[in-house]
């Protein structure tokens, strides 16, 4: 039997997903004659973020109590040193024990690890459906294995790599992944949200970014399964698990506009409600092929932009139009599209105003509403162009082992430590660049969050009307943070912010002013939303005043998403938590409006402790305008029509 192994990974930064990695080897073992089991490691271990020695040896025990000759094991970059742990760990129990290790990051150090970890004792390189089932086949028939294209092994003690073999031409004729080998799939989904489920739409990229292993491991050679496979394997997980959300994993997935659209007319043929979701480039690509792609289903698509400096996109090969891109994200946003925006930051040609177009970037897509921007630090991996220009000056930061997210999050033992100093060019991802100024991208990396996230409105304005770049807001809040290494909190952020803004003066000061307490008290609200609402209370609500009113506000670009003018008195403004209408229903989002005195006026007696009831019975006894008993008795029954019209109290 062949046990087919992932191990545990980051699964606070990557979402735990069933191993399609390993359903799709496990069908082409199963498809040439042999028993596989599979060992979902990153599942049992979920939450887990240190592994020591007597951790190993409970996992070690788990895959050796099952009756597997052969242990073939998967592993990125980010949890490389944990699946060679477990090697050892098994290969020390049990030396007779087999074990194959896979997967790109394997596969571009192949030769280093097989030279420097004896427990690894064959590396299968590129795609595996056809390697690992020869490299069996061999072993069990004492064949020679020079004849197995993609392996790498040891032969007469010394390390010995066969010609690389071809990818697979036609995806179609490979087996349906072996989804039986899941024993629970619920156990996958811990969250009330939507199962999802990953399905592999095709392979490879056809372009040649500096940065990226992917287009190398696929030799640049774009391919999809067809649009009845894809479909037919949709089918499949909906029938078997009743899911009928999916991921399709294909890192470029809309090169080819044509095949696109016929997967899309396809599936809306068949007239199946699925949702799913993609990997995509902004260009070469347009608003209507979103829409098609959304009648067939599509609810999100991600997007790798990496640099907001229009010179950086050329040095690494990305080659976006950065304002085409930002137009079309705009677009998209409007169409309902959820997108995914991801950027990297620390590529060795990158000045500081490099560094800030990237920043500047990232507000204004926060600006124009998409919610999900990443920022991540480079890591030079190996397979890369960047990492064969780079890799003499590679430099060890051991912070980049915690705030890399690139990188697993757990806290490595002093045996991986060591690995990492001593074998660069296998841990490359851990290592910084010589070229690179580490100390900005720390600070960045440490106050992207509140500061982009929280307050990307006031940072645009110092940006952009106070001169004050995002590196130097970033140096001015860094400095005066409490020395620790955590991630500091919004509210002590803000109040960093504050010292700053107060020193502005003139219009503009104003203007950043009425920004900040604008994000000052929906950060405040938002802090509110993990608490239960009370039904028989008022929502949490906060009156702010500004200098401008709402509709100048709205004269200025980029333009807050969340602001509606409804109604009243246009120099004080009242934010509302509301519960979203996403088919989640999990979320909650900000409500802006102008109110008029009467309501501020209610609002505020309720703020100082009083219950609507009682503050507005008081307040019918005190106006001058109501002459009688019915009279009053209309006035609070208009009062309560305004209050629930325009839902500012629960029901």
């Amino acid at each position: 039997m062949i046990q087919l192994i992932c191990p545990p990974y980051n699964a606070s930064v990557d979402s735990l997903d069933p191993p399609l990695n390993l359903l799709v080897l496990g069908a082409a073992l199963l498809d040439a004659g042999y028993e596989v089991c599979l060992t979902d490691l990153a599942l049992l271990y979920s939450g887990t973020n240190h592994f020591d020695s007597a951790a190993l040896l409970e996992i070690a025990q788990l895959i050796l109590n099952k009756p597997s000759k052969y242990l073939g094991l998967t592993a990125m970059c980010g949890n490389y040193s944990i699946a060679l742990r477990i090697a050892e760990e098994c290969k020390r129990l049990d030396p007779d024990r087999i074990i194959i290790l896979g997967g790109p990051h394997a596969s571009f150090v192949a030769e280093e690890t097989l030279t420097h970890f004896p427990s690894v004792d064959y590396i299968v390189i590129g795609e595996g459906e056809l390697t690992l089932p020869e490299l069996i086949a061999a072993l069990e028939s004492d064949h020679p294995l020079k004849d197995v294209e993609g392996l790498c092994f040891r032969l007469e003690g010394a390390v010995h790599t066969n010609p690389p073999r071809r990818i697979l031409k036609d995806l179609d004729e490979t087996p349906f992944p072996a989804f039986h080998l899941i024993d629970d799939i619920d156990a996958y989904f811990t969250s009330s949200e939507p199962k999802y489920f990953p399905i592999e739409a095709g392979r490879g990229c056809p372009f040649n970014c500096s940065f990226c292993s992917t287009s190398t491991f696929f030799s640049r050679k774009y391919r999809t399964k067809s649009p009845a496979r894809i479909i037919a394997e949709m089918q499949y997980v909906r029938d078997r698990w009743d899911i009928a959300h999916f991921s399709l994993t294909h890192d470029n997935f809309t090169v080819n506009q044509q095949f696109v659209r016929h997967f899309c007319q396809e599936l809306i043929k068949c007239n199946e409600s699925f949702t799913w979701s993609c990997s995509s480039r902004t260009d070469h690509v347009n608003k209507a092929l979103f829409e098609y792609m959304m009648q067939a289903g599509c609810n999100g698509v991600f997007f790798g932009i990496e640099s907001g400096s229009q010179p950086i996109q050329k040095v690494i090969g990305k080659k976006l139009d950065l304002n085409q891109a930002f137009s079309l994200l705009r677009e998209l946003h409007q169409l309902g599209l959820s997108c995914t925006v991801s950027f990297i930051m620390g590529f060795p040609e990158e000045t500081q105003e490099d560094i800030n177009q990237t920043l500047d970037l990232i507000v204004r897509l926060f600006s124009i509403g998409i919610a999900d921007v990443q920022l991540h630090h480079l890591s030079p991996f190996p397979g890369t162009q960047l990492y064969d220009a780079e890799k003499d000056g590679l430099v060890l930061d051991d912070q980049f082992w915690s705030t890399n997210d690139m990188n697993s999050d757990f806290k490595l033992s002093g045996i991986e430590k060591e690995w990492i100093a001593t074998y660069p060019q296998i841990f490359s991802n851990y290592y910084s660049l010589r070229s690179v100024d580490t100390v900005i991208l720390h600070r960045i990396r440490k106050l992207y969050y509140p500061l982009a996230h929280s307050f990307f409105r006031t940072m645009y304005y110092l940006n952009h009307q106070a001169a004050a770049s995002y590196t130097h807001t970033i140096d001015f809040v860094s400095t005066r943070l409490a020395s620790n290494a955590a991630p500091p909190q919004e509210a002590e952020v803000a109040s960093i912010l504050d010292e700053l803004i107060q020193g502005l003066a003139g219009d503009v000061g104003l203007l950043i002013k009425d920004f900040f307490s604008y994000e000052q008290a929906v950060m405040e609200l938002m802090q509110q939303a993990a608490r239960p609402l009370n039904k028989d209370k008022i929502k949490p609500v906060k009156v702010i005043q500004l200098h401008h009113s709402i509709l100048e506000l709205n004269l200025h670009r980029p333009l807050p998403a969340d602001i509606q003018l409804l109604e009243g008195n246009e120099e004080c403004i009242l934010l509302v938590l509301e519960s979203a209408s996403a088919p989640e229903g999990h979320n909650r989002y900000v409500r802006v409006m102008s109110m008029d005195d009467l309501s501020i006026a209610i609002i505020r007696r309720i703020d100082m402790g009083g219950d609507f009831q009682t503050v507005v019975h008081n307040l019918s006894l005190e106006n001058p305008f109501v002459s009688s008993e019915e009279e009053r008795q209309d006035w609070i029954g208009q009062v309560y029509d305004h209050f629930y019209t325009h839902q500012l109290l629960t029901s």
